[in-house]
């Protein structure tokens, strides 16, 4: 409904704006024709010669007169017309050129506006990026304190796993050698018995 009666309003701007445009129109027109009828008067009169001697008389040379006087009237009612005309024109040649130079101007300041923000946003995006490359050499760092403390862990663990298969192997060994030396002192004395 608000849009129906912008609409409207619009449309009666627009049609007095027009009206005021026609009526201007049609009042220079009408002056001009006027002027040309008055014109043509003029030179009716001026041709007239209705003297005695063939020369215009009294009650022409006043018919001439008041003829370019109503010539000259007209023609100052078609330059204040002009006038007028040309200052609306001016007038709202210079409201266009206002408007024009305010949208100029708003456009300008909205690509400084927009350009400040993709640089603001920019600034952004090399400060995370900054962050995260700070972050990936944290990282890569911790990796490698952790890479070399699992092996340096692992290390000490090898080295005790290896030294704890040697020394079971050894007890092993030297279980196994108790076991056949016990046999082997075990052996002679049964074989000596035997033979007693």
């Amino acid at each position: 409904m608000k849009k129906f009666m912008a609409l409207v309003v619009c449309c009666f701007i627009y049609s007095g704006i027009w009206a005021q445009q026609t009526a201007q129109e049609s009042k220079l027109s009408k002056l001009i024709s006027e002027r040309e009828q008055l014109v043509l008067q003029y030179q009716y009169y001026n041709q007239q010669n209705s003297n005695f001697w063939g020369k215009k008389s009294k009650k022409d040379l006043l018919a001439i007169v008041e003829t370019l006087k109503k010539i000259i009237n007209t023609d100052t009612e078609l330059i204040a017309a002009v006038k007028e005309t040309s200052i609306k024109k001016i007038a709202e040649n210079s409201v266009k050129e206002d408007r024009v130079h305010r949208q100029a101007l708003q456009a300008l300041q909205d690509q400084r506006l927009i350009k400040d923000r993709i640089s603001n946003l920019q600034n952004q995006v090399a400060a995370m990026e900054n962050q995260v490359n700070l972050r990936e050499r944290k990282v890569k760092d911790m990796e490698v304190q952790l890479a070399e403390r699992e092996d340096a862990l692992y290390g000490k663990d090898k080295v005790i796993t290896v030294l704890a298969v040697a020394a079971v192997l050894f007890l092993i060994y030297s279980i196994i050698l108790q076991v056949r030396l016990s046999k082997a002192k075990a052996k002679p004395h049964k074989k000596t018995r035997k033979t007693t």
